[in-house]
């Protein structure tokens, strides 16, 4: 069962939406109105204090600042701790591909080998190809 709250999912999934319509049409302007409302959305809910792993996640994703999309993916990861059952390899490999932008390849290395374990441990196959992708670029 998500732990997600019902509310936030459905923003988020809204957001996340209307960002990848607006990005498949070309649409720069639109993609960066919905990229502007996901981060006022984030901003609203973390200074009420109900923010999320999933919607830091999220925002991070959204994030083309590498150096604060690396804060956020460590921020989500950091809130995860209070939510046993939030996925945690989503947020590993991704920071592990923003860490490997900014030629920290040996952190993110490990948070390549710490998210598949956890992807292999979940069965999601999806990620363990993103893990083993990812890895295999690191090492060329």
């Amino acid at each position: 069962m998500s732990n997600i709250p019902p509310d936030i999912y459905e923003r988020v999934r809204g957001f996340a939406v209307a960002i990848a319509n607006a990005t498949e049409a070309g649409d720069d302007v639109l993609h960066d109105v919905h990229c502007r409302a996901l981060r006022a959305y984030y901003d609203e809910q973390a200074s009420r204090g109900c923010s999320h792993p999933f919607l830091t996640e999220a925002m991070a994703d959204f994030t083309e600042d590498v150096t604060d999309a690396v804060r956020l993916y460590e921020l989500a990861l950091e809130e995860s701790q209070a939510f046993p059952d939030e996925p945690k390899h989503t947020k590993m490999i991704s920071l592990a591909e923003r860490l490997a932008e900014l030629g920290r390849t040996e952190l993110a290395e490990a948070y390549l080998r710490d998210g598949r374990a956890e992807a292999v441990r979940r069965g999601d196959t999806h990620w363990i190809q993103d893990a083993d992708r990812l890895l295999q670029e690191l090492a060329n």
